[in-house]
């Protein structure tokens, strides 16, 4: 039997490392994926604010705190001439806008800034700024030390720290837990429309006649799943060798260390099982469509299966011992990742970790086995795509 899937897996492997798009896309990923990381950084470097200039008319003495403006691209000019004049001034010199520092100001530390245009830079600086003010002439006024006044409203500092390991081993187990959900998620969406879009052209084409009236429909499955699970490997091993090297020079992190004080084994677990679970699902509702458009319709459905876990992330994150995170950390559809990231933040027990594994490889094999099911008899069936009383009524079949 195994005999028979390897020879499907070689199949589909061979296949598409043969294609154009396949191989095209190998290479034309890491290049997109380098230019939406770079050209972000590029964009706000290149990106750089216009300078923006105020007039301060100084009539409480406190100019010298703009004198010297905390941003490069803010600066302000004290307005030394008439009142009456200001607005045209600002227009003319083509200046951010201006504000005036009074009695009134210090008195109720309500300001106008008046601006010659709304998108002007400068907003917080000067709300910072005007503080300062606020607070200097204040302090003067009510005769506080200023020592003093500093010493009592300081914030408290504090600085957690883990009993039972440094925050850089907690850190690494977190970016690894991340690391991780981005692969598989990669993994099952990607090999998982492989393997719809491939189930659904061979029952277009009728080459399942031909195929399974030599070899039987789980076979038939498990080595078109082992393919696809393999190219998906391929792709991240090639990818990985170029995208850890350029995280190493261009990311301060180091990498290396992450992936060896973190523990790998409870993510390739879950990877392995939670793939074929997934994978699964899409083989066997490809084999329900008809048309590439049903296919495209019904893709988005499937999709959100392996997504379930992404809703139970902030309560795992805010409560990882609670209820919540235990149930869907032991839930199949869930537990490929909420286990991963709950072991990353929290000590898990071991009584959840077998539970879950055990419920995760149950429902892998029952997935798979109705899986088959619906393949064989998907398969073999044209004209119509398949609603969900046609797929019940085909779970119910007894095999021959």
């Amino acid at each position: 039997m195994m005999k028979e899937t390897w020879k499907i897996a070689t199949w589909e492997i061979m296949r598409n490392l043969r294609n154009k798009q396949f191989l095209i896309g190998l290479l034309l990923t890491p290049a997109l994926i380098a230019l939406f990381a770079v050209l972000p950084a590029l964009l706000d470097r290149w990106n750089q604010p216009a300078p923006s200039e105020y007039y301060v008319v100084d009539k409480i003495d406190a100019f010298h705190f703009f004198a010297e403006s905390p941003s490069p691209s803010v600066s302000f000019l004290e307005y030394t001439d008439d009142l009456a004049n200001i607005n045209e001034d600002v227009q003319e010199n083509k200046l951010a806008g201006y504000f005036i520092l009074d009695e009134e100001f210090l008195e109720t530390g309500e300001i106008e800034v008046v601006l010659n245009n709304r998108m002007s830079e400068g907003e917080n600086i000067i709300r910072t700024l005007l503080s300062s003010v606020l607070q200097y002439y204040r302090i003067q006024q009510t005769n506080i030390d200023t020592n003093t006044l500093v010493y009592v409203t300081a914030p408290a500092i504090v600085h957690t720290v883990s009993i039972d390991q440094d925050d850089d081993a907690f850190l690494y187990k977190i970016v690894v837990a991340v690391a991780y959900m981005i692969l598989i998620f990669y993994l099952v969406f990607a090999s998982g429309s492989m393997l719809m879009y491939s189930a659904l052209q061979e029952r277009r084409d009728r080459m399942a006649e031909v195929v399974l009236s030599s070899i039987g429909a789980q076979q038939l499955m498990q080595g078109k799943i082992i393919g696809h699970f393999i190219l998906g490997i391929i792709q991240l091993a090639f990818w990985l060798l170029l995208g850890i090297p350029a995280l190493i020079y261009f990311v301060d992190f180091p990498v290396w260390e992450a992936i060896t004080q973190s523990n790998v084994v409870v993510p390739i677990f879950y990877a392995l099982l939670g793939y074929l679970l997934f994978s699964a699902l899409f083989v066997g509702m490809g084999a329900t469509m008809e048309d590439i458009q049903s296919a495209g319709n019904s893709q988005g459905l499937v999709i959100m299966i392996p997504m379930m876990g992404l809703f139970f992330i902030g309560p795992v994150i805010s409560n990882p011992d609670g209820l919540i995170s235990q149930l869907a950390s032991i839930f199949p559809l869930t537990s490929p990742i909420i286990m991963v990231l709950r072991a990353a933040i929290t000590d898990v027990g071991l009584w959840e970790f077998i539970l879950s594994g055990i419920l995760l490889i149950l429902a892998t094999i029952l997935i798979v086995k109705a899986s088959a099911k619906i393949f064989r008899i998907g398969m073999l069936m044209y004209g119509k795509n398949a609603d969900l009383r046609e797929i019940i009524r085909w779970l119910r079949y007894k095999d021959v």
